[in-house]
């Protein structure tokens, strides 16, 4: 794997090709999500349901979602385009992470208070939204304590289309 600046996850899924996740009809299987999401009441919901399950993505990345991971999920809206895709992905979370692939590691933000974690994982899954087939990153921060194990931190549904 190849060692990106911390900062440039979200411009390398730019880079991500259809068949970077398997054969293209598989791929659009794996991208068709099984739940719509219509408001941030409804992804609460969905998400509390999952909270302390262990997704393991395509990777073989371990990963868990707690109660503040959703709140963190929730806020990630980076403008109002974004809002019903990052809803969407929301309330697929669990095909998302087990579609998810890590192509490249990141280094940790300097800028940040890293003391209690390893490092931050970087996951891309394809999701289907308005007959495209987009990007979701999901991070997950891998805690330096084993017992806290990796928790799913963000999930970001980006403007990148897979061909």
């Amino acid at each position: 794997m190849r060692k990106e600046p911390w900062d440039s996850s979200d411009d390398a899924a730019k880079k991500l090709s259809i068949v970077d996740f398997g054969a293209i009809n598989n791929v659009k299987v794996m991208a068709h999500m099984e739940r719509t999401v219509q408001s941030y009441a409804q992804a609460r919901k969905i998400l509390s349901g999952f909270v302390g399950h262990a997704f393991v993505s395509r990777s073989g990345l371990c990963a868990t979602l707690s109660k503040n991971s959703i709140e963190k999920i929730l806020s990630d809206t980076s403008n109002a385009s974004n809002l019903k895709p990052h809803l969407m992905a929301a309330g697929n979370i669990d095909k998302l992470y087990t579609n998810a692939i890590e192509p490249w590691t990141f280094g940790l933000n300097p800028n940040k208070k890293n003391e209690n974690i390893v490092s931050v994982h970087r996951l891309y899954a394809p999701m289907e939204y308005n007959g495209q087939i987009t990007v979701v990153k999901i991070t997950v921060k891998e805690m330096r304590n084993p017992k806290d194990g990796n928790r799913i931190y963000s999930i970001k549904a980006l403007d990148v289309f897979l061909e």
